[in-house]
């Protein structure tokens, strides 16, 4: 039996090896096509191992723009993916990177149908949920790129269309995934409420308050056993809504079950741990002043970082969510989490007191 133990762990280590390895190489192939030597590109990301963990990961985010614009799904995928780019867009902002959010922003500018909608990057399919997160970008990016105002009225202006009896009855929401919980449209309402106050109209204002009403009530809604990177775009949406009330109750009983090495499970009955997921819990606890648990998560998270500067979609056994690729929003979750903790460190710090003078 110890044998047979000991085989296993030598087997899982050379596959984690195989993995790690095939990401470094795709980090070459993206770093070296048409810009520098893969001698080069291997030398600079060896020195980059010495950086910080949010140092690589923005590395992660350059390397992972397009050439034909907007950031890659995740490390296997060839297209660029509207929604998460657009809520990378704020991120990258914070971050100082406002280059590469213009440029994200002419791309989401380019791509947008006339009816005002964001398409997924597998079908061409419009999307309620990726069109709201583009207006999150859009709306962001107006004082560098003016022309992102008219695409974001497009944008708003579908997603009010698309309301249902006014929001009453949420968004028409005609392909979505059955197995993702409705309510994760709450996600759309923060920028759809920023766009009002950005653009003077309160009809946007109104359909989001009542598509609020409609999706809290939803049974699907805050459930705890849902995937945590669906639950975390409902929880943090309802802090930034204003309704911490509803959010607490929720993120406090996902505290309970966090692990004391930080990790928590991706789903009710799994062992794995979904890293966005994961860190999203960590953007919830610092909005919500819970620093002790959102540090232990990004030190769990941190401990797991690859070669590459991103993250696995997840870890663990028979871990189900994207868990040999890195997916754009582990590595955008992971950055807003480490702003947030910069952030809460700094409301936290005491200050210095100054020594009186000696009195001679």
């Amino acid at each position: 039996m110890t044998n047979l133990s000991q085989g296993l762990r030598r087997l899982r280590g050379r596959s984690k090896l195989l993995r790690d390895g095939w990401h470094l190489v795709t980090a070459v192939r993206m770093e070296s096509r048409g810009r520098h030597s893969t001698f080069q590109t291997i030398r600079s990301l060896l020195a980059e191992q010495e950086c910080p963990a949010f140092t690589r990961a923005l590395h992660w985010v350059q390397r992972n723009e397009l050439e034909t614009g907007g950031i890659r799904v995740h490390t296997r995928h060839r297209a660029a993916y509207a929604e998460v780019t657009g809520y990378f867009m704020p991120t990258l902002l914070a971050y100082g990177e406002a280059e590469l959010a213009a440029r994200c922003a002419r791309w989401l500018i380019s791509v947008q149908a006339a009816d005002g909608s964001y398409a997924d990057p597998d079908r061409g399919l419009p999307y309620i949920f990726d069109t709201g997160q583009v207006l999150r970008g859009l709306v962001a990016t107006i004082d560098i790129i003016p022309e992102a105002a008219a695409a974001a009225r497009r944008a708003a202006d579908y997603l009010c269309q698309q309301a249902v009896d006014g929001g009453r009855a949420g968004f028409d929401v005609r392909f979505h995934n059955n197995t993702d919980p409705q309510s994760l449209h709450l996600y759309v309402l923060p920028p759809l409420i920023q766009a009002a106050d950005v653009f003077g109209e309160p009809r946007y204002a109104e359909i989001a308050e009542r598509c609020l009403e409609h999706y809290v009530c939803r049974p699907d809604a805050l459930r705890i056993e849902t995937l945590t990177h669906f639950l975390g775009y409902e929880i943090e949406a309802l802090i930034d809504l204003g309704h911490n009330d509803l959010a607490l109750p929720v993120l406090n009983q996902l505290r309970r079950l966090q692990g004391n090495d930080g990790s928590l499970r991706g789903e009710g009955g799994q062992e794995w741990v979904c890293t966005p997921g994961l860190a999203q819990m960590a953007v919830c606890w610092y909005k919500t002043g819970q620093r002790q648990p959102a540090d232990n998560a990004l030190a769990w998270i941190e401990k797991r970082q690859l070669w590459c500067g991103g993250f696995y979609g997840s870890y663990g056994p028979r871990a189900a969510y994207f868990p040999d690729v890195v997916p754009a929003w582990a590595v955008k979750f992971y950055l807003d989490a480490h702003r947030l903790r910069l952030l809460s460190s700094l409301r936290d710090a005491k200050p210095i007191q100054s020594r009186p003078p000696s009195q001679g």
